[in-house]
């Protein structure tokens, strides 16, 4: 992170008084500060003779006369309650100067875009590749195939029961039609009516099979059967908790990523744990703000080291070009990491789940949480939140029933296995022209089917 220089000085303003305010902010006795004010600003032409004299004076040393405030970071920093971290927060850059150390140690990793391939798109072109290849090494196969057949029966089900009901539904709404659907104008209306009737369908039987799972209370190929959450974490393994921001409420983004750090470090398991806040922000003012609430989070956690910020400076596919740029700095040191949106709050517990998932299911890629609403406060807001909480449940599980190991995610408040992701997520720009080209904006989907499709040894 770059440390910029403070913004323009009042000129106006009397010395003293621009002096005594600057200090003010720094845990200065108040007679070592009224001695500093005498000393530099007694004699002082101007504003700026005077914040020099006071960036030397805190130095304890000459001062570069374009940009004095960098000599005084370090002394500033042990003022501000950073006494043990002044001489590792800051470091003299060769080529960009001052800067304030916010990230851990580069460790460069591949995560190049491969250009769209029929077999990216087309499975069959995929498995005809891999039977050419021979068989792959994978102890999980036999029970992969076996949720699969249970999957494949399962959407055979849903598709029977969808179209049923749409073709009951269809020749209903027929027959209460004057014409009885034989006129062109009617026939216009029952297709459209079935077009829509279609995803209602599927909305109902995915809330029946999840008010029947909750019903039994189980199902046998849900993720977190057979004791999977009491699967030990290995020592070694670390998850990166990672939140791209951009031009977003900095009080809101760090209190949350508090909660999220405390109740984490309720569980004795925060050492399997970092957190990465990547900025895109391009307002200056938000991004001294992010700087300011980052440093004082770690402060008051003792976090440094354990909570990092990072900014862009070439910010360029959005949220899923700032993930793929974390994976290819700090990629090789996690083997999953969890995806946060700026509004995004997790339990402790939660995480520690999640991670425990992954540990006991070597074959997953991702697993996604069920998001909730909370602390809405408009109307319509506090509506939405309380539906999600009544039926949100029932759709979960339904969802999860029919799609088991082949579904998509929402991008956020899920966990992904770091390497393959790495190896078959990173997205390039689709070819041609028009809305149907360019950057991809709906990431999560095609991370997903990426995921799914182009690894071998992966069954989600």
């Amino acid at each position: 992170m770059e440390l910029r220089a403070p913004a323009r000085l009042n000129r106006d303003a009397a010395p003293a008084a621009v002096c005594e305010a600057y200090l003010g902010a720094l845990a200065l006795a108040s007679d070592e500060r009224s001695a500093i004010v005498r000393a530099c600003a007694g004699d002082a032409d101007d504003v700026a003779a005077a914040m020099r004299c006071v960036h030397g004076t805190l130095a304890g040393g000459a001062v570069d006369v374009d940009t004095p405030a960098f000599a005084s970071v370090r002394t500033r920093l042990a003022l501000g309650g950073l006494e043990n971290r002044a001489e590792t927060l800051v470091e003299d850059d060769p080529r960009r100067g001052l800067r304030l150390i916010s990230a851990p140690p580069i460790q460069r990793a591949s995560m190049a875009p491969e250009p769209w391939r029929l077999g990216a798109m087309f499975p069959f072109l995929r498995r005809r590749r891999q039977r050419a290849m021979g068989p792959a090494d994978d102890r999980s196969a036999p029970e992969r195939r076996r949720w699969q057949r249970a999957a494949t029966i399962r959407r055979v089900v849903l598709f029977a029961l969808i179209v049923a009901q749409t073709i009951y539904a269809t020749d209903f709404m027929a027959a209460v039609l004057p014409y009885h659907g034989r006129q062109p104008l009617e026939v216009a209306i029952l297709a459209l009516f079935a077009i829509l009737f279609l995803w209602v369908s599927a909305g109902f039987w995915t809330a029946m099979a999840g008010f029947v799972i909750q019903l039994r209370g189980s199902d046998r190929y849900a993720i977190s059967a057979r004791g999977a959450l009491l699967t030990p974490i290995a020592p070694e393994s670390r998850t990166a908790i990672v939140m791209p921001i951009c031009n977003e409420n900095v009080a809101r983004v760090f209190a949350g990523l508090r909660a999220t750090y405390d109740s984490l470090a309720r569980t004795d398991e925060l050492e399997h744990f970092d957190f990465f806040v990547l900025s895109d922000s391009s307002e200056p003012d938000l991004q001294i703000a992010e700087r300011e609430a980052w440093l004082d989070l770690c402060r008051r956690t003792h976090g440094f080291g354990r909570i990092f910020y990072r900014r862009r400076q070439h910010r360029i596919k959005r949220k899923s070009g700032n993930v793929a740029d974390f994976c290819r700095r700090w990629g090789k040191r996690y083997e999953y990491m969890v995806v946060l949106d700026a509004d995004s709050v997790m339990s402790g517990r939660c995480l520690v789940e999640l991670m425990r998932l992954m540990e006991a299911h070597p074959d997953a890629g991702i697993i996604q949480t069920a998001p909730h609403a909370f602390g809405r406060e408009t109307l319509y807001a506090r509506i939405q939140q309380f539906a999600t909480r009544v039926y949100g449940p029932l759709f979960v599980a339904g969802l999860h029933f029919w799609q088991l190991g082949e579904s998509h995610y929402w991008g956020h408040n899920a966990i992904i296995r770091v390497e393959p992701f790495m190896k078959h997520c990173a997205l390039s720009r689709i070819p041609g022209e028009g809305a149907l080209s360019g950057e991809i904006l709906s990431h999560d989907f095609v991370e997903a089917a990426l995921m799914r499709r182009l690894s071998s040894t992966l069954g989600s």
